[in-house]
């Protein structure tokens, strides 16, 4: 994190606690723009804003401010009633593991710190997202003559995508990677002695620090057998355990 994100998140934050007034419980920073991964011009500062009152009221009055917003760079805001998330871990148990991991709270209590999340609905979350994103990334491929240059960004997030399934991969196998994504792909690597270049490519690419290879398509196929990899390792690994 430079002082820059951290200036401009809270220049934010003092923004929206000024509108959501006395209905706001917290306002919670989490996500790229904490960590090594953010890339300006690409990645966008999180917010989590928690309330009092009905969400969909602070909604409203949110809502006639989020174009200026959202030319600063600031993502669509998770907007939670505190009942609700207190509530959520048992579903959302993997997106609030991550949540805690890295977060700063620019205004309000630490409502994260005091969620509990139990590690048989991580494990369940995680199958599930893992064995949908390797479906999903077989059914675009099967499009991927029609997707254009539409396809890079489907490629890059793809990757990203299974790098946050896989720091919990490592989290629950008592290997935890707090780092960057690419030290979330190379710890992978050497815990369950996987190779993963495709992956590991689209990292570097997504860093501005390598190029398109011109064959898009073996690309597409090498991340294809990885992502199976991937699965294969996590559902021997770790999902077939029960708490």
């Amino acid at each position: 994190m430079n002082a820059s994100q951290a200036g401009r998140a809270a220049q934010l934050a003092r923004e929206v606690q000024e509108v959501v007034g006395a209905d706001l419980v917290s306002i919670v920073w989490y996500g790229s723009g904490l960590r090594a991964d953010f890339v300006e011009g690409v990645s966008d500062l999180n917010f989590m804003v928690v309330v009092r009152g009905a969400a969909a009221d602070v909604l409203e009055r949110l809502r006639s401010h989020w174009p200026r917003w959202q030319r600063r760079g600031l993502a669509v805001p998770l907007v939670v009633e505190r009942q609700f998330l207190e509530r959520a871990a048992d579903v959302f148990p993997m997106e609030l593991a991550d949540i805690r991991a890295c977060h700063q709270v620019l205004a309000g209590e630490d409502v994260v710190a005091q969620i509990e999340i139990h590690p048989a609905h991580l494990r369940r979350q995680l199958e599930f997202e893992l064995r949908s994103k390797y479906l999903k990334l077989g059914s675009l491929y099967l499009q991927s003559r029609s997707l254009g240059r539409a396809l890079d960004g489907i490629l890059l997030e793809a990757a990203k995508s299974f790098c946050l399934l896989m720091r919990h991969v490592l989290a629950l196998a008592n290997a935890p990677v707090a780092g960057t994504l690419a030290e979330v792909a190379e710890g992978f690597e050497r815990v369950f002695a996987k190779n993963l270049p495709a992956l590991r490519r689209l990292l570097a690419i997504r860093r501005r620090e390598a190029q398109w290879p011109k064959d898009r398509d073996a690309l597409f196929r090498a991340l294809l057998a990885e992502a199976s990899a991937i699965v294969d390792v996590a559902d021997r690994s770790i999902l077939t355990h029960h708490d």
